[in-house]
């Protein structure tokens, strides 16, 4: 029988999203004392929240705002930290050492899991926690449970009023009207694409998408895939598209008319530059009115087209073998 729950779980973003609203709606969070730094620790798609939260609100988020992918924390996680450990399963070996580092040296830290060590130390220690229940999220895939970690932490600064507050629900009924567009375009989009390697291009408010659909890519549809980031890119890897001569490249564009206008111009020549190369485009114009808007309907977008890009591969879009099999021969770390 056909495992259909990691298309199901692309449905229920909205799902996902309005439930963790409500959630931390009713919670009560602790009094927290000034901060000067922000820092998420996070690993594959238990991160996403960070490269969304640093594209879409880099004008509005007052304090710096700092990645933790790896094992233990920089010297800037101190007693004036906002320390959030972000790990779906709550099993993530480099989150659990990092939010015991950060806990030590007194950051003020908050969690967002599903349950696992991170439940268990958050509970022993006091820490408050977000721990949602993921019934929005079938597949059980942390990539697909993006409404609960993205917006979990979007809600938690807003709630302390780090961001200002959301009207999400006007958001969600845009991204619903638009739900057919967006997965027939993926759909349309994953049957152009050969079997070479697909660069994903965005910028600003989108950054954060090309992070994730580069990752979905190579989990869900067990593809290589890149992306670049606009006006970066126009400094360095342009010139990078003439060798080999037998490349096998697609480029696809997430265009948007909330770009800065600059931004918009050098998506253009961006685009005359790799067709210049003998280089195949795609181009997905973004329809929501918001940036907000925008994102989730990337967000769909990509969700929509790695999953149409495993059908097409033959692939299971749930299983990750490889990533499953390093885990058990690494071990659990002591």
């Amino acid at each position: 029988m056909k495992d259909d729950s990691a298309l199901d779980s692309i449905k229920m973003l909205p799902a996902q999203i309005k439930q963790t609203v409500a959630d931390i709606g009713k919670l009560d969070f602790p009094p927290m004392p000034t901060v000067k730094n922000i820092a998420i620790a996070g690993m594959g798609g238990s991160i996403y929240n960070y490269h969304v939260i640093r594209g879409l609100f880099k004008n509005e988020l007052a304090l710096p705002l700092i990645a933790v992918n790896e094992y233990g924390i920089p010297a800037s996680v101190d007693k004036n930290t906002l320390f959030i450990a972000s790990s779906y399963s709550g099993s993530t070996e480099e989150v659990v050492y990092s939010l015991k580092q950060a806990h030590e040296r007194g950051a003020f830290c908050v969690a967002i899991t599903a349950g696992g060590e991170i439940a268990d130390y958050c509970k022993k220690n006091n820490v408050f926690m977000y721990q949602f229940d993921p019934i929005n999220n079938p597949s059980g895939q942390p990539r697909m449970g993006q409404g609960y970690m993205i917006f979990g932490v979007i809600e938690l600064l807003s709630k302390i009023g780090l961001l200002q507050t959301i009207s999400i629900e006007e958001v969600l009924k845009e991204i619903e009207t638009l739900e057919q567009h967006i997965s027939t375009s993926a759909r349309a989009c994953a049957q152009e694409i050969g079997y070479g390697i697909t660069i994903y291009v965005a910028a600003e408010h989108l950054a954060g998408n090309a992070h994730i659909i580069r990752n979905q890519t190579n989990e869900t549809a067990k593809a290589y895939a890149d992306y670049h980031l606009i006006s970066e890119m126009n400094h360095h890897l342009m010139e990078g598209l003439k060798n080999p001569k037998d490349k096998k490249l697609m480029f696809i564009f997430f265009e948007s008319q909330l770009y800065f206008p600059r931004i918009q111009e050098r998506f253009a020549l961006t685009r005359d530059v790799v067709e210049k190369n003998e280089i195949s485009i795609v181009r997905y114009s973004c329809q929501g009115k918001s940036k907000i808007a925008q994102v989730l309907e990337v967000l769909m977008w990509g969700g929509y087209l790695t999953y149409f890009l495993s059908e097409k591969y033959g692939e299971n879009p749930n299983a990750i073998p490889w990533v499953d099999y390093f885990k058990e021969k690494l071990g659990k770390m002591v």
